[in-house]
């Protein structure tokens, strides 16, 4: 009797143990063939950059409106890194490092870039050597028109030309 008591108390653990050991490879497969880069709500890479939409967006410190507002900002076009999506509510980061939530009604596809170096050289072409078409300041926001691996084509105010990457952030290159 004892016997056989034992013997269905081992029983109850081996299968549980199989049914545990099971799970966790069927987790782990399934982790492994998810794509970690897309959002789980959009399906659109992650990270990306957006911007902006309106001259008043409140950063929040989780994604929901009862959030408290940690800061807010108060210029359209500044260029945001998603980092996270959760329901309509995207993480965000700035060129600072800081982050927080916004909803994804306040943000924009249209891509911009900020300067980063005190002063950086806009030229006419995506070359050290062509000339130079101005001269931006640090802090400048500009549209981006299209993106290189080691340059950018952007349109400020009426002049458009091309800077290296190194004197922007809002491109996905190895400073962002």
């Amino acid at each position: 009797m004892i016997f056989k008591f034992f013997l269905n108390k081992m029983n109850f653990f081996k299968i549980t143990f199989f049914f545990i050991v099971t799970s966790l490879f069927v987790c782990v497969s399934k982790a492994q063939t998810m794509d970690l880069t897309k959002g789980n709500v959009t399906g659109l890479p992650i990270p990306r950059f957006v911007s902006i939409k309106s001259n008043k967006v409140n950063v929040r410190r989780g994604p929901n409106s009862t959030y408290q507002i940690d800061w807010v900002y108060t210029r359209a076009g500044v260029p945001l890194k998603v980092t996270a999506e959760y329901e309509n509510w995207r993480r965000i980061e700035d060129f600072q490092g800081e982050g927080g939530w916004v909803h994804s009604r306040l943000l924009s596809g249209k891509r911009f870039v900020i300067f980063v170096d005190n002063k950086s050289i806009l030229k006419r072409r995506p070359n050290r050597k062509s000339p130079a078409v101005a001269i931006i300041e640090k802090g400048v926001i500009a549209r981006l028109v299209s993106s290189t691996g080691e340059w950018s084509e952007i349109f400020i105010k009426g002049h458009s030309g091309w800077v290296s990457n190194e004197s922007v952030w809002g491109t996905l290159n190895k400073k962002d």
